[in-house]
């Protein structure tokens, strides 16, 4: 019992700070290794995990990029897009009746025209 008396007022001897391991760059530098040694296991290369990020932040930025233009369109340049897209479709619908042999747009023209007659009788 006297010598658990003694022991309490004793200092006990710590064990002596490795200063490697104490400095705050070795620290950092081992919590890096680490990190990186988590990211390998998952089988991904630095390259291909630098080129996702890189894809991720083109996709972000893109979709800001088109929120900022939605945002800041007027209604007139709204209207603007309307026609425009209006008119290329008329465009395309002209080719593609160019492109439509000749005797398809002669029997629609036929179609058009009996049916005009048509509504005309009745009136």
């Amino acid at each position: 019992a006297s010598n658990e008396e003694e022991g309490s007022h004793l200092i006990r001897p710590h064990k002596p700070l490795n200063p490697l391991t104490a400095s705050k760059s070795h620290q950092e530098l081992h919590k890096e290794l680490q990190m990186t040694h988590k990211r390998l296991d998952t089988g991904k290369t630095e390259l291909q995990r630098a080129l996702e990020k890189r894809k991720w932040e083109q996709r972000m930025k893109a979709g800001r990029d088109q929120q900022e233009a939605n945002k800041n369109t007027s209604p007139l340049h709204q209207e603007l897009l309307k026609r425009q897209q209006r008119l290329e479709n008329l465009e395309r619908e002209e080719k593609s009746k160019q492109e439509e042999p000749e005797f398809l747009q002669v029997k629609e023209r036929l179609r058009r025209t009996t049916v005009t007659d048509a509504g005309e009788k009745q009136v």
